[in-house]
């Protein structure tokens, strides 16, 4: 396929800014995907998938649909299709887009409409074909230490588990998991009424547990052998340091509350070792000891036996409402209520009396932990203030109070809090004991849709859905950029993995990312008591997080990424860290929506791009901070 590179100058004294480079790609673009991994965009026309280098902006590699489609395999995958279009179990796993990347992996799938495809998002060889092989793919699954991908896929009337070694390009082997009749009857129902997390695999000595659409499966790992399955769907699980037992967690909501259940599962057989379900309406924290579990909920916070659900500690941590709970050292700092307070190991109280943190239990916690010189600091809707670690005693003798009718946000760096609230500017130091004053007097086109608040060398950056303001240290502004919403309709154009709430924003800032009821965190502590963690999110976006993996855990996958790729991979996680030197906006236009890209250190307008039709494609690397805009048969380049 021949393409046509054309490089414009761009128009930077212009808010309207032509693309610095337009990559045509002869024929109408469909999807647009940023992998995160290499940075490169995949984009996707009525003939070809191809990926865009993200710094030379040239094709490093494309495939022609038509290449991947015969006579033969049509007609056995058609006869596939119609005994699966009104499964249950089967509609569970159907896309809304034709390629979609496999979590935790270099790999996307390619869903044809006669065929499946893995490739190697990377390299753009194709190490699975659907037609090839004999099996429409309904999920893959990639496990790193093997380097192998785990397919489950229907063949003929049966769904079957296929594990496909990377290294040989063979399939090691298949096992058959039911047909599609008896697991749309005995499963399918689950995926319609529960609320499930985005499913995870790990390897575990001989086997393999993974979750489908949350129902939890135990596979020998030699041979495919499904030792046990779930008959209920799970919303998260954890195996314990000794590898023989699994914590799951299950939702118990209904139509009128919330709540969530705790068990733990014999790993061998799947069986339950508890008696009674922990039910709870929020599960805040999880501490593995080998031979116990600590668990930390709304009601209650003690340590567990694995052996048989009963409590170690005589009585519960003091307080109710555990919202979180922190481990600090050999100590837990934890909230209960509005209030916080520190324990021993042995559940016993080493302050006096609790310190309160709130105006009400119903408050956002916005950050606790230990900071500078043996210091607690907490910052919540109503309060922000130190105490010492050892003696529980305020270092201010008052609270810096916030006004929690309004939004407030904050950014951390090193041992420095800035904090946003009511049209004012706060300063933290961990480390001093001068009482914080708010700064000058913010005037905000509308103070409610503020999101984020970044310190920088030059001053502070304020960016919400009206308002890109800059501003001094000492509060004074510096410039004041103000824009319109889109309307409610226009506002579903949007991506919201690229714009929240109208402006691309870091995480950990306000109140929905300081949430702790969405996600459970299971922490190990090992004999010497060093601690490890793992979060599982319980009820998680299908791209949560996607581009903060570990770009190290690559290095060794065989026929994954080579080295020059690894070493590429490494400069972008690397970037990820130093980059932030624009803010995304939406904007209402006089033609529709559009995106505004705002320089923060002056609030320049260096790119203003008019969404066009009923579903724009565009992605944003939240990395080298480009973007990416297809339009026709163009995919048009903003960079830096």
């Amino acid at each position: 396929m021949k393409l046509k590179y054309y490089v414009v100058a761009a128009l930077l004294s212009s808010a309207w800014v032509n693309a610095q480079v337009n990559v045509d790609l002869k024929h109408t673009i469909e999807q647009v995907l940023l992998e995160p991994l290499t940075g490169n965009v995949l984009v996707e026309d009525k003939e070809n998938i191809s990926a865009i280098d993200a710094e030379s902006h040239k094709v490093v590699w494309s495939i022609a649909k038509k290449d991947y489609v015969s006579t033969t395999a049509l007609q056995s995958i058609d006869k596939i299709n119609s005994k699966v279009s009104a499964n249950d179990f089967i509609g569970a796993f159907s896309k809304n887009e034709e390629i979609s990347l496999i979590p935790n992996s270099p790999f996307a799938l390619v869903n044809l409409e006669n065929n499946d495809l893995i490739i190697n998002a990377a390299t753009g060889k194709v190490v699975f074909n659907s037609a090839d092989a004999g099996y429409r793919i309904l999920e893959t699954y990639y496990l790193l230490a093997e380097n192998t991908l785990l397919v489950l896929g229907v063949k003929g009337d049966q769904i079957e588990f296929v594990n496909f070694d990377l290294n040989t390009k063979g399939i090691k082997w298949s096992n058959s998991v039911g047909t599609v009749d008896s697991l749309g009857k005995t499963l399918g129902g689950l995926f319609k009424v529960k609320r499930v997390a985005e499913d995870k695999i790990v390897a575990v000595g001989s086997t393999i547990m993974v979750t489908v659409k949350g129902v939890l499966y135990n596979i020998d790992k030699s041979s495919g052998k499904v030792n046990w399955n779930t008959s209920y769907a799970i919303t998260s699980f954890f195996i314990n340091q000794n590898k023989d037992k699994v914590v799951v967690i299950t939702d118990e909501s209904s139509l009128f509350s919330s709540k969530y259940a705790l068990n733990v599962l014999n790993l061998s057989n799947g069986d339950k070792l508890w008696k009674d379900n922990i039910t709870t309406k929020n599960i805040s924290y999880l501490e593995d000891h080998q031979d116990k579990i600590l668990v930390a909920h709304t009601t209650g916070f003690n340590f567990f036996s694995y052996k048989d659900g009963k409590k170690v500690w005589k009585k519960d941590a003091k307080g109710k409402n555990i919202k979180r709970v922190i481990p600090v050292d050999q100590d837990y700092l934890y909230i209960a209520d509005n209030e916080m307070n520190l324990v021993n190991n042995s559940g016993e109280n080493k302050w006096k009396k609790f310190v309160e943190i709130a105006d009400d239990e119903k408050d956002e916690v916005y950050y606790l932990d230990k900071v500078g010189s043996d210091r607690v600091f907490y910052l919540t809707d109503t309060y922000g203030n130190m105490v010492d670690y050892v003696s529980g005693k305020k270092i201010w003798k008052k609270n810096v109070k916030f006004d929690k009718k309004r939004p407030l946000v904050y950014s951390v760096t090193g041992d420095k809090f800035l904090v946003y609230n009511n049209k004012r500017i706060y300063t933290f130091d961990a480390n001093s004991t001068d009482d914080p004053k708010p700064k000058g007097k913010v005037e905000v086109n509308n103070d409610k849709t503020i999101k984020s608040i970044e310190a920088f060398d030059w001053g502070v950056c304020l960016v919400g859905e009206n308002d890109v303001i800059g501003l001094d240290y000492e509060g004074n502004q510096l410039y004041h950029n103000t824009y319109k919403e889109p309307g409610e309709g226009q506002r579903r154009l949007l991506k919201s993995a690229g714009i929240v709430g109208g402006a691309l924003l870091q995480t950990g800032q306000g109140a929905n990312a300081a949430m702790a009821n969405a996600t459970v965190t299971m922490t190990y502590r090992d004999t010497n008591g060093e601690l490890k963690s793992e979060t599982g999110h319980l009820l998680t976006e299908s791209a949560q997080n996607r581009a903060n993996r570990n770009a190290d855990a690559f290095g060794g996958a065989a026929d994954a990424l080579d080295k020059n790729l690894t070493a590429k991979v490494k400069s972008r996680f690397n970037a990820m860290k130093q980059n932030d030197e624009y803010a995304f906006v939406a904007n209402r236009g006089e033609k529709g929506p559009e995106l505004i890209k705002v320089r923060k250190q002056d609030g320049k307008e260096v790119v203003k791009i008019e969404l066009d039709g009923n579903k724009p494609l565009y992605e944003i690397d939240p990395v080298n901070e480009n973007l990416y805009y297809a339009s026709g048969s163009t995919l048009k380049i903003y960079t830096k």
